[in-house]
């Protein structure tokens, strides 16, 4: 029995959200390791900006990330997924 379209788009929405949400997780995770090394008691000033860079480097996906999602849903409210299902 074929499946409902907005029950599909629902779906699909919800996958992606699920997808950001943990990549979201993962970069967090990350920022928030290299953000607790800058905190190393007697760390060379090269080595703490270094951490701090990479921290920063985490963040700036998290924020294109959002601007993905949005084109995603965008995608998934144009029926591009359904017509390229039929192929």
């Amino acid at each position: 029995m074929p499946e409902n379209i907005e029950n599909r788009k629902a779906r699909r929405k919800r996958e992606a959200v699920r997808g950001i949400a943990l990549f979201a997780l993962l970069q967090i995770a990350c920022a928030a390791a290299f953000l607790s090394l800058c905190w190393i008691p007697g760390l060379p000033g090269w080595l703490l900006v270094l951490f701090a860079v990479l921290s920063a480097s985490c963040i700036i996906p998290l924020l294109l990330s959002f601007k993905v999602l949005r084109q995603r849903f965008q995608e998934i409210e144009g029926g591009e997924l359904d017509a390229a299902d039929q192929y």
